[in-house]
């Protein structure tokens, strides 16, 4: 079983694959972000917690077999994933901790960036 963290990381990673466009577009062209971020902060975590889903159910009692069967893919490929991939309780908690680092230093640039607009 991969590890819960790198399931979530995944899960964080597919979610700003998916939102960082608009945001990079309205970045450039100096438009409010603050809509877009927070877009992309809840789909990143949103998409994170649904891909732990068998992990969650696992903890809850649900039988292994259950949790590894085919039909678990559609939770971002957990079951794909665990059988290709074994371990990663090194690797999931570094990949988060990156993932949410950088959008905390997104956070803070887009604070620094609106405070020096309205300067």
């Amino acid at each position: 079983m991969m590890h819960s963290t790198l399931h979530f990381s995944l899960g964080m990673a597919v979610a700003t694959a998916l939102t960082y466009r608009p945001l990079l577009d309205a970045w450039r062209r100096r438009a409010p972000v603050a809509a877009l971020l927070r877009r992309w902060l809840v789909i990143s975590y949103g998409l994170g917690l649904y891909a732990i889903v068998p992990n969650l159910l696992r903890r809850a009692g649900v039988a292994h077999d259950l949790c590894e069967a085919w039909f678990m893919n559609i939770f971002l490929f957990s079951s794909a994933l665990n059988h290709l991939v074994q371990g990663g309780t090194i690797y999931g908690p570094f990949v988060m901790g990156l993932l949410v680092v950088s959008q905390y230093l997104t956070l803070l640039w887009a604070l620094r960036r609106s405070r020096i607009s309205l300067d």
